[in-house]
């Protein structure tokens, strides 16, 4: 078994889960299910659970006769559920809305409303890719950068060098990644708690979300916004991931040359690591057009773990809110 220290080195020492001060994470051999374990990262599958649960309670918002919902949805054609979410089923757009007035030709009962809920629950799916594409950055960002190599001369045992390689772009490339796709969830749960607060009520024909022009920046419209423990209670993280994310969509990089330090100590590797970029209150530090400093030396090693960690629980938090005020609602 293999174990990537927080410090970016690869060790045959066999770490166990809870014994250690800093992050690690561990590569198992085998074919296993999950092939990487680190501290904390059970949260997983409690946010699997809760997302599960979110799907159930946008059906029970649309749908409050269980048995009526099952019996119809029976008879849904899997084709009017899936196609233009899902390559596997290779329909045109012409051909689904001929699909739809074939089927209401037929007089399907509740046609529009059970598409209006699978279009609602595709958002939740979309949430769990996200997160899946979250954790691949997250565990491949230490994964790569623990392999980054440097032949030094005896002299030179003990000093700091920089790489910039095509390794290193690749590395600030998931990074950048990571930050995009933690937002796009922000967003998304911006509309599922607008359409949970808000539901549709009329069916008459297929209509757009309610939410199809709600994002992260209309969330103060939310009877969630400012709860404490959620994506929406107002402090420095997700800030940071507003800041860090509308910089690379809107600028393009983490940083104009891509770079790794290796410090060596008695000629050994005893480091790997880049910098995350100088954040003050959750904004990037900025003088004019300049907004990448990284004068503080925060390493990406030590703050991306607790950025994932807290973020997910962040997030775990506010699904189980969403589900719980439904519920309450319904009764």
């Amino acid at each position: 078994m293999k174990t990537i220290t927080q410090y970016g080195i690869t060790t045959e020492y066999a770490y166990f889960l809870g014994n250690q001060k800093s992050f690690y994470i561990q590569r198992l051999d085998g074919d296993v299910p999950d092939k990487y374990i680190y501290p904390g990262d059970s949260i997983k599958y409690k946010l699997d659970v809760q997302l599960t649960v979110l799907y159930d309670t946008f059906r029970d918002v649309f749908f409050p006769d269980l048995a009526l919902y099952y019996s119809e949805l029976a008879s849904l054609p899997i084709l009017l559920q899936c196609a233009g979410q899902d390559s596997e089923f290779t329909c045109s757009s012409e051909m689904f809305q001929e699909l739809i007035l074939y089927a209401e030709s037929q007089n399907f009962p509740d046609l529009y409303r059970h598409l209006y809920l699978v279009d609602c629950q595709f958002m939740i799916g979309t949430i769990q890719n996200l997160l899946l594409g979250m954790e691949d950055a997250f565990i491949n960002y230490f994964e790569k950068i623990s392999t980054i190599n440097l032949k030094v001369n005896p002299e030179e045992q003990d000093a700091t060098f920089i790489v910039r390689s095509g390794e290193t772009i690749s590395i600030s490339g998931l990074l950048e990644n990571y930050f995009i796709k933690a937002y796009s969830i922000l967003d998304l749960l911006c509309k599922i708690a607008f359409e949970l607060q808000s539901p549709e009520t009329e069916f008459r024909v297929y209509k757009k979300l309610k939410s199809a022009k709600v994002l992260w920046g209309e969330r103060k419209n939310l009877l969630i916004n400012d709860t404490p423990g959620t994506v929406f209670e107002k402090d420095d993280l997700i800030r940071t991931i507003e800041s860090i994310r509308n910089e690379v969509v809107h600028n393009g990089t983490w940083e104009l040359n891509p770079k790794a330090f290796l410090r060596y100590d008695n000629g050994q590797i005893v480091e790997r690591y880049m910098f995350f970029p100088d954040i003050y209150q959750g904004r990037l530090a900025a003088v004019k057009n300049r907004r990448h400093f990284f004068g503080d030396e925060r390493k990406v090693n030590e703050l991306l773990p607790q950025i994932h960690k807290v973020f997910r629980a962040r997030i775990l938090n506010t699904v189980n809110v969403l589900n719980h005020r439904t519920a309450e609602r319904l009764e």
